[in-house]
Order: structure tokens, then C-alpha cells, then sequence
């Protein structure tokens, strides 16, 4: 069994969990093969605060590419080798979580060069362009960008103690958790408006040399850290995503049209700002207690 990341404990431990299922597509591509459904729902969270944080499930729409040979950021063409779908056991290859029983999104399957859930996939794609691993790359942005659109902090305990003991099935009747919230309309028509018709405007905001300023300053993202995150973690979420946004934006500014961050590129950025606020990481984690007293 495996958290949901719905049920996080905080900020880092999302964070942290973001990172590991980061190593495990690093791996899938190193062996050759291609996620290409990197979202929310397709990660999931360790159970305790001693095991490695973050997995990559839900393997439906992976294919193979050649092992230890990365797809070119600069590939707009289909390559054979990235058509053939994966044997069926690829799901023994990592850690495996069972399938989330239900995707909260919509899911894109038309064809094997647009694959995906929508409000997650890079502009490029959306477009017909063939998707590389450098495309689900930018998928895990995304995944962070809107995990704090998602949420008005974490579960209290007692929720999260009771969710562990149900084994994170939802109570018959209890509807929505109470921390998730909507996302604002830019982002809610990522997954509502026709995909060619989004894509350009996302586009826009990872080519434009202002785009992590527009982010940074626009009015989704104030309004979200003061309706949604105590006022001591603005200045790290803004930092988080500012230099994210920034490396995906700067990749992407060498004639290619679409960003080209590497694992290691965003790996580092996560890395860097767990241990700038690693100071912060316990004071805002509602981790339950009997895993806390473990660690003491």
C-alpha cells in the first residue's frame, strides 16, 4: 500500500515524494522505457517517514525506445522504436503500485503520439509532436505547479491516522476531502477546453523569456498562497516554483520549441531547496504521531 499524494503530510514530504518518482522515471528511461501519463494520481507516497518518499505507478501507456539512449529534445519525428508498446511485465521493473481505482482526470488515448492526462501534458505534445522522456519531464512540473493549486494545506492527524487505517479507501459518503480545492480558470481549461486550442497559451508561458514572472506575480498564484498556505511557506513555494519554471523556461530558449530539462537538472532543483528549508520541513508536517515517535 501506498499514500495517495492527496493524503501528503507537507510541503517537503510532497517534495519529497515528487523526487523519488523523478529517480524511478530516470530509471524507466535508462532501460528504455517511456511513461508518458506522468500525473498527480500516477505518483505515489511512501508510508513512512524512513522509506524513500515518492514512486511512479500506473504504467498503461508506456512504451519502448532504446535502453540508455535518450530521445532528443529536438525530435518532432516518430521513431519505430517508440510505437512498440511495452511487455506486459514492465510493471515488475519498479516498485508497483495496484492502479489507482479511479483517475480524477481526463485521460488523452486518440493516438501513440498524444498520450497523457491532459492538464499535465507539455504544449508541444498537445500539438501531435512525437513525446519523449524530456516531455514527462515537464510533466512532473506541472504535477508540482498544480499540486499547490490543489490543496489548502495538508489533512489534520486524526484525518491521516484515520486514512492509514482504512488503507486510504475513502469512507462511503465523504465526498471531496476537505483540503482539496478548484483550480483557478487558467488551469481548470487545461483539462476542459479542446488541446490544441490550450496549447499555444501554454506554450506561451514556458517560451516567453517573462514566463516564471508572469507566474510568479499573476493573480492564480496570490490568490492561491493567501487563501490556501500559511504565510511562512509563500517565500519557499515561490522559490520552488520560480526555479523550476526558470530551468524549463531557459531550456527552452535554444531554437528547439519545447523545454529539455533533465532528471538530474530538476532532481538537483528539488535537492537544493529541501536543504535551504530543510528547517521548515518539521515545524509544517502533519505526519502522524505514531510515525514520529519512531523516529525519535
Amino acid at each position: 500500500v501506498k499514500r495517495p499524494v492527496k493524503y501528503f503530510w507537507g510541503v517537503h514530504d510532497f517534495v519529497r515524494g515528487l523526487r523519488g518518482a523523478l529517480l524511478g522515471h530516470e530509471y524507466l528511461t535508462k532501460i528504455g522505457l517511456l511513461h508518458r501519463d506522468i500525473s498527480e494520481n500516477n505518483i505515489a507516497l511512501g508510508l513512512y517517514p524512513w522509506q524513500e518518499r515518492g514512486y511512479l505507478i500506473d504504467f498503461d501507456m508506456d512504451i519502448l525506445q532504446k535502453a540508455e539512449k535518450a530521445t532528443s529534445v529536438s525530435s518532432t519525428e516518430p521513431d519505430d522504436e517508440l510505437s512498440k508498446p511495452a511487455e506486459q511485465s514492465t510493471s515488475s521493473l519498479l516498485m508497483h503500485d495496484e492502479k489507482m481505482a479511479v483517475k480524477a482526470l481526463r485521460t488523452v488515448r486518440n493516438s501513440h503520439r498524444r498520450q497523457g492526462t491532459l492538464p499535465y501534458m507539455p504544449f508541444n505534445v498537445l500539438l501531435g509532436d512525437q513525446h519523449t522522456h524530456f516531455d514527462d519531464v515537464m510533466s512532473f512540473f506541472y504535477v508540482l505547479l498544480l499540486f499547490f493549486f490543489s490543496y489548502a494545506g495538508p489533512l489534520p492527524k486524526t484525518v491521516l491516522e484515520d486514512a492509514y487505517g482504512r488503507g486510504f479507501a475513502l469512507a462511503p459518503g465523504s465526498g471531496c476531502l476537505s483540503h482539496m480545492r478548484d483550480w483557478p480558470k487558467k488551469y481548470a481549461d487545461w483539462g476542459e477546453r479542446d488541446p490544441q486550442v490550450m496549447a499555444p497559451s501554454k506554450g506561451f508561458d514556458i517560451l516567453s523569456r517573462n514566463g516564471p514572472r508572469y507566474l510568479e506575480e499573476g493573480i492564480e498564484l496570490r490568490e492561491c498562497l493567501k487563501n490556501n498556505w500559511p504565510q511562512y511557506l509563500h517565500c519557499p513555494i515561490r522559490c520552488l516554483l520560480r526555479s523550476t519554471f526558470t530551468a524549463f523556461s531557459d531550456s527552452a530558449k535554444g531554437g528547439t520549441g519545447r523545454a529539455g530539462v533533465s532528471h538530474a537538472q530538476f532532481i538537483n532543483i528539488l535537492d537544493k531547496w529541501l536543504e535551504e528549508h530543510s528547517g521548515l520541513e518539521y515545524e509544517y508536517s502533519n505526519c502522524p504521531d505514531f510515525w514520529d515517535s519512531r523516529l525519535d
